[in-house]
């Protein structure tokens, strides 16, 4: 059985990341009453949804150090329902007050408390309580009570146990059943509940996170689609390195925002790939920061400790890729979460500005000239996506063909094209010199001169003929009289949009 939504992030109602939360004294799990509860409650709803994706989750508190704050404030807001087992010491516990506070105040600015007649409050009496001492917030929600009087002596009452083989535990077994029972009829119509129609407000691309980040992107979720934002992905993104790239994007193409959280662990590596999902999905959202209309959002835990290694390397990227240009559109927050989803909230909350009226853009096809190593190389692949985001085609070279057909290929691709980008990763520098001479063979032979846009991209890694290049002034390399000078694009470092923006000029301006 999971207890935490961490175990099993998908939730049956899927807009909430805990589909049931128990609010609980400790006191009161002492022979594990709670415990068996939970049990029998989780596997009963499992049973009667016909889904193991169930979350009810609870605070498994061993000692002192154990129960975060912030966890389980994540937790509580983004639940559908929220059972609380009443006993004395939960009418006199600040830290259960505190749970039920905080799922009322998240129901009343997001979902609301009540689904048509039906509170989100559940009330599971354990042990009898003297008249008049329940919490106010429950007089009108649903009540199961888990005791019964003597019908000799109604001061005297006799809980039911939750453990099987004792006395009256057929009692505790019905009761139960018949609460799994209502509770699963509110969680089915909560899923079937659509939190707004799409349109009413923003589109936001939620990327996935690290495990001990997923209560706070569940709390996001929760939020946003409560206040009728469309939140994507709707569904879990593949684990093949190659289609996780092209779904990414193309949840990114409907976006106007992208949210990011970034933690201490670098995360899963999906297969075919050298970056974590959470890398690509960032990476992506960098690749789009072009388009008018988009934002990006990252957040980082101010009193992050102890990154990993490989995690320490993906911070140092992120907090160096801050937005400097004028749109300002990529904002990276070093807060609080509860200060980072306030600022998210006032964000999406905003009318989006209208896009300004672009200019007029002929678009021109690219031939993206590489070596065969170098096509899974990372940076490639951000040009080749930011390329096109900017809704120019880029044709690749053939590889597979005899030397003569391949020859004839290129020769093709050269003159159906409108530039030419040769990409200088880890292939030797004779291969970088003919394809430097072909193009402008072949462009000399069918009369293509100034029209047609060259550019050398120095990629990693550093070399001594890539640092010859790095060194000339004015980054343009004179190749021939009839022609402009071979414009000289990258720093040898990690990819950036902004370092195309002499070869974007050049295809953008000229008609």
């Amino acid at each position: 059985m999971s207890t935490s939504p961490t175990d099993a992030p998908q939730s049956f109602t899927g807009m909430f990341g805990v589909d049931v939360f128990i609010s609980y004294g400790h006191i009161d799990n002492q022979s594990n009453w709670v415990t068996h509860f939970h049990t029998a409650l989780q596997r009963r709803l499992q049973e009667l949804l016909g889904t193991e994706r169930v979350v009810v989750w609870r605070d498994v508190k061993l000692n002192g150090t154990d129960a975060f704050e912030d966890v389980i404030r994540n937790n509580v807001a983004t639940s559908a329902l929220f059972v609380s087992v009443l006993s004395p010491r939960y009418i006199a516990s600040p830290s259960c007050k505190n749970e039920l506070d905080w799922f009322v105040a998240a129901g009343e600015r997001g979902n609301g408390l009540r689904l048509e007649t039906q509170s989100r409050l559940v009330r599971v009496v354990k042990t009898r309580l003297p008249e008049g001492t329940q919490p106010s917030n429950f007089n009108a929600t649903l009540g199961y009570e888990f005791f019964e009087s003597d019908p000799q002596n109604p001061d005297i009452f006799r809980e039911f146990p939750s453990q099987e083989g004792l006395s009256r535990f057929e009692k505790f077994a019905d009761r139960l059943d018949v609460l799994a029972q209502t509770v699963a009829r509110i969680l089915f119509k909560l899923k079937q509940v659509q939190p707004s129609p799409q349109g009413v407000g923003r589109t936001i691309f939620l990327a996935s996170a690290t495990i001990d980040l997923e209560p706070r992107r569940a709390s996001i979720r929760s939020e946003l689609a409560g206040r009728g934002h469309t939140v994507l992905p709707t569904e879990p993104l593949s684990e093949s390195g190659p289609e996780l790239k092209i779904e990414v994007e193309a949840h990114l193409a409907k976006a106007d925002l992208s949210v990011h959280l970034i933690g201490r662990t670098y995360g899963l590596i999906p297969d075919e790939e050298t970056r974590s999902f959470g890398e690509i999905q960032y990476d992506s959202a960098c690749a789009q920061r072009a388009r008018p209309g988009f934002h990006q959002l990252v957040w980082i835990p101010e009193d992050l400790e102890s990154p990993t290694e490989r995690q320490q390397v993906f911070l140092k990227k992120v907090r160096e890729n801050v937005d400097v240009s004028a749109s300002g559109k990529r904002d990276v927050f070093e807060t609080s979460f509860e200060s980072f989803k306030e600022g998210l909230l006032d964000v999406v909350s905003r009318k989006p500005e209208p896009p300004p009226i672009p200019k007029p853009i002929k678009t021109k096809a690219v031939y993206l000239l590489c070596d065969q190593p170098d096509l899974r190389h990372e940076q490639l692949e951000k040009i080749k996506s930011y390329l096109r985001s900017r809704g120019h085609p880029v044709e690749l070279p053939p590889f597979q063909g005899e030397p003569e057909e391949l020859r004839a290929m290129e020769e093709e691709l050269i003159g159906d094209t409108d530039a030419a980008l040769i990409y200088y990763g880890t292939a030797k520098d004779l291969w970088v010199k003919r394809k430097r001479k072909n193009v402008l063979k072949v462009l000399s032979s069918r009369q293509r001169g100034r029209d047609y846009a060259r550019a050398l991209y120095l990629a990693t890694p550093r070399d001594d003929m890539k640092e010859d290049f790095l060194n000339i002034p004015d980054r343009n390399f004179p190749e021939s009289e009839a022609f402009s000078p071979l414009l000289l694009l990258g720093d040898c470092e990690e990819f950036q949009p902004e370092k195309l923006d002499d070869f974007i000029k050049l295809l953008e301006e000229t008609p």
